[in-house]
């Protein structure tokens, strides 16, 4: 009986993958853990979309569409649809994510968005949990909080949000479904990390200094003051049973490591105030990178500088090509 029971577990995590991509297969999970693990994340592929959508603004080179869509959990996920102009249909298109404390358009949203749009991408960039519309009075937006359930929630809700969008975009017939990119800052590189492991039909990723390895740096917070002022956590067996509970569904390093052989590019900041050195390696080694190929440093803080721009975009035509003209 518990045989059948991880078996139906695993089924439900991994076929709906499968079934659609056409670029790309996920591997079966490991073992039961992994597999535990990814039901979190599995969700009702034919719960509709009931998309609303309308023009908030145009330019010369693309036109911006406010637009929500349901979620999992009677969610409306709330975004921003920016298509290219003078180019022809379909575009190739990159979902990006904000960082924590960010929202749909904050300004390194807009940028590589602008960016992005003018090489002939469309992008689509939405609210995560608790963040922008979606904030909630008196709630937190750093859903990577390792102490909190409603945190943990907030993370499994982001992320399944997130192949939402990929059900959206494959939605729209001047979109190239396979051709389909991600671009994630701070948290959103996280959350990314995440989607990585356990969605398929995202083509490539980029993920802008992430961090990962929640245990170990909660268990040595006193050497992260900058964490620790944003986490207050207390070291109490209850809390940290709560903590090794919520971090086991939430940290990416149990996920990362499923992207690859996909393109991926993973930006580390060599003077990251806020993602330590640890957490970056503890990401890296759990990706398995290839420092020279998959790893990307700047010589700044957590705020890459905005020249880093040109290098994302080189590396979003480079795997998912250009809208042609």
């Amino acid at each position: 009986m518990r045989f059948t029971l991880i078996a139906l577990l695993i089924a439900l995590c991994y076929l709906p993958a499968l079934a659609q991509s056409s670029r790309f297969e996920l591997p079966p999970p490991k073992d039961q853990a992994e597999a535990r693990r990814f039901t979190f994340f599995a969700y009702d592929k034919s719960l509709p979309l009931n998309i609303k959508q309308k023009l908030k603004d145009e330019n010369a080179t693309r036109a911006r569409y406010v637009l929500s869509f349901d979620s999992v959990h009677d969610q409306r996920v709330p975004g921003i649809l920016s298509l290219p102009k003078g180019r022809k249909a379909p575009y190739p298109a990159v979902v990006l994510v904000h960082g924590s404390g960010g929202h749909k358009e904050t300004s390194y949203i807009v940028f590589i968005s602008e960016a992005l749009v003018k090489a002939g991408f469309a992008t689509l960039s939405i609210d995560t949990q608790y963040h922008g519309d979606r904030a909630h009075t008196g709630v937190s937006s750093e859903i990577h909080m390792p102490d909190s359930f409603r945190m943990r929630d907030g993370w499994v809700q982001s992320v399944v949000d997130l192949r939402r969008c990929v059900d959206y975009l494959q939605s729209r017939p001047d979109i190239k479904s396979d051709n389909i990119g991600y671009m994630g800052f701070s948290q959103g590189a996280m959350l990314g990390a995440v989607l990585g492991g356990v969605e398929a039909r995202i083509a490539c990723f980029c993920l802008a200094v992430p961090g990962g390895g929640l245990l170990d740096i909660v268990k040595n917070i006193d050497k992260y003051p900058v964490i620790k002022a944003h986490w207050p956590l207390k070291q109490t067996p209850e809390t940290m049973k709560i903590i090794e509970e919520v971090v086991d569904i939430t940290d990416p390093i149990y996920y990362v490591g499923r992207i690859l052989p996909r393109p991926l590019l993973i930006i580390v900041a060599n003077h990251d105030e806020i993602i330590p050195p640890e957490a970056s390696k503890a990401l890296l080694a759990a990706a398995g990178v290839d420092e020279k190929t998959n790893v990307q440093r700047w010589e700044s803080g957590h705020v890459i500088p905005p020249v880093a721009v040109f290098s994302l975009r080189t590396f979003f035509v480079k795997y998912l090509g250009s809208g042609a003209k």
